[in-house]
C-alpha cells in the first residue's frame, strides 16, 4: 500500500469538514439577525473552497455544480449589495439632488435593501441536501486515494492557471480575464482546503491578482446593471466616464501582475 503523498494526507478529512461547516452556515441564514448578505457571502466563499477541492480531487462536474447552483441561487443579495457598495466607491456617495446619479444610487439602494431578505426556505433545504449528497460521496473513499487525486489535481489546476494567464495576455478579452480568476480562486481555495501546510509558490501573487480581477468583476456587474435599467451612456455620460476609466486603470493593474508578478514565478516548475 502506498503512502498518501505529502502535504495531501488530510484532503479527504478536511473535505468532508468543509461540507459540514457549509450545512452549518447555510442552517444560519435562518438566523442571521438581519445580516443576510453578510451571511450569504460567507456561504459562498465557503462554496468556492469547496469547489476548488473538489475540483483538485477529481470529483466529478455534476457533483461540483451542485455546489455552484448553491452560489448563484443565493448570489443576487450579495450583488445588489456589491453594485450599491461600487457605485459610491466611483464617487457617488453624495450625488446632487435631482440628478441622474441621485437616481441610480436611490435604486441600487432599494435593490440592496430588498436583498437583506433571507432566501427562501425551499432554497435553503435544497442545498442542504445536495452539500449532504457531496459530503455522502467524499465519506464513500479512501484516505489514501483522495490524497493522490489532490496532488495529481493540485498540479492540474497549477497548469490551467498558467494556460488561462497567457491566454489573457493574448486575446485580453474579459471572458479571459473572468476565466483566469476562476482558475486562481480554483487553485488557491483547493489548495488551502486540502493541504494548507504545503507551500504555494505564487500564492501571495494569485491571490492580489484575484483581488484585482475581484474589483474588475465588480464594475462590470454595474456596467451591466445600470444598461439593463436604461442608464446608458446618453443618459448618464459622466457616470459611464468615470466607470470605463476605472475599468481601463483596474485591468491595468491585473495586466501587470500577470506579466510581471505571477506568471513568471508560475513558470518555474512545482
Amino acid at each position: 500500500m502506498s503512502e498518501a503523498p505529502n502535504g495531501f494526507a488530510g484532503a479527504r478529512a478536511a473535505l468532508i469538514g468543509a461540507c459540514g461547516e457549509l450545512e452549518r452556515l447555510l442552517g444560519g441564514l435562518n438566523d442571521s439577525h438581519g445580516k443576510v448578505a453578510d451571511e450569504i457571502h460567507l456561504v459562498r466563499k465557503a462554496g468556492k473552497r469547496l469547489r476548488g477541492g473538489l475540483a483538485m480531487v477529481g470529483e466529478p462536474k455534476p457533483c461540483i455544480r451542485w455546489i455552484a447552483v448553491i452560489g448563484k441561487m443565493l448570489g443576487e443579495s450579495r450583488d445588489a449589495t456589491v453594485r450599491a457598495r461600487t457605485w459610491k466607491n466611483l464617487g457617488n456617495e453624495d450625488p446632487a439632488p435631482d440628478s441622474v446619479e441621485a437616481v441610480i444610487g436611490s435604486v441600487l439602494d432599494l435593490e440592496s435593501d430588498a436583498a437583506r431578505r433571507c432566501p427562501p426556505q425551499a432554497v435553503i433545504d435544497w442545498a442542504k441536501s445536495a452539500v449532504v449528497q457531496v459530503r455522502a460521496r467524499l465519506e464513500a473513499r479512501g484516505d489514501e486515494e483522495v490524497a493522490e487525486s489532490a496532488a495529481e489535481g493540485a498540479a492540474k489546476l497549477r497548469r490551467q492557471l498558467r494556460k488561462r494567464l497567457k491566454r489573457a495576455l493574448q486575446r485580453s478579452r474579459n471572458e479571459d480575464f473572468h476565466a483566469c480568476r476562476k482558475a486562481a480562486k480554483a487553485w488557491l481555495g483547493g489548495m488551502a482546503l486540502v493541504a494548507p501546510d504545503v507551500e504555494l509558490p505564487g500564492g501571495q501573487e494569485a491571490e492580489r491578482l484575484c483581488n484585482s480581477l475581484g474589483e474588475e468583476n465588480d464594475l462590470e456587474v454595474l456596467a451591466d446593471w445600470m444598461s439593463k435599467r436604461g442608464f446608458s451612456s446618453a443618459t448618464a455620460g459622466a457616470a459611464w466616464k468615470v466607470l470605463r476609466k476605472r475599468q481601463e486603470k483596474v485591468r491595468r493593474r491585473s495586466i501587470s501582475l500577470i506579466r510581471k508578478e505571477l506568471s513568471p514565478v508560475l513558470k518555474v516548475k512545482g
